[in-house]
């Protein structure tokens, strides 16, 4: 079907029903559903940081943040598979995966990476990061294994922040390479997927 037929009016098109998926290369999305053959979309995806609040750009930004800099992070939260996310909810969950690395360690690190924050001036920061992350599980679609996933991705934002602070605190090199150390281990490192391309 096409979008004259659902119109009210001759002459009359739903832009709407003409930029929906298949109905754009002249398919019903109605028919293609129900084919063997697999349903190809016409429009690309768009990963989630696409569709922050400007606010929070702003307030970001107005930390010393661009959006920009977390990208690698959050293209690598958006290709995570199945197999890493359960991978990483069993090492925060049950401990395993690792005899050096526990998840209560990471969140004291966290907590001490965001007092240094607050003494630099840019105790917002963590929040906005968190906030900005919520974005890529919308509504229905956060389970335990998004919120381990979402977890893990904020520690890495973090450390890539906190990076720029260790020349006046050093331990803060520390607490990063060990809130970067979930991904390291599952793949779903930026640095490691962009060694691998």
């Amino acid at each position: 079907m096409t979008s004259s037929e659902y119109a009210s009016e001759p002459g009359d098109n739903d832009e709407a029903i003409d930029r929906w998926g298949s109905a754009a290369s002249g398919q019903d999305p109605l028919v293609a559903s129900f084919t063997l053959e697999p349903y190809s979309i016409a429009r690309p995806h768009v990963p989630f940081y696409r569709f922050f609040h400007y606010p929070d750009v702003l307030d970001l930004r107005g930390n010393g943040f661009e959006v920009e800099r977390f990208i690698p992070i959050f293209d690598s939260l958006d290709n995570a598979r199945y197999s890493q996310a359960i991978q990483i909810h069993q090492l925060l969950k049950h401990g395993q995966g690792s005899m050096f690395w526990n998840p209560r360690r990471a969140r004291e690190y966290e907590f001490k990476i965001r007092a240094a924050f607050h003494r630099h001036g840019i105790s917002d920061v963590p929040t906005l990061i968190r906030r900005m992350l919520g974005r890529a599980f919308p509504d229905d679609s956060i389970s335990s294994l998004s919120v381990s996933l979402l977890n893990v991705f904020f520690w890495a934002c973090l450390a890539e922040i906190a990076r720029d602070y260790a020349w006046r605190e050093p331990s803060l090199a520390l607490y990063s390479d060990y809130l970067d150390y979930p991904l390291e281990i599952t793949g779903l490192s930026p640095q490691r997927n962009q060694d691998a391309a």
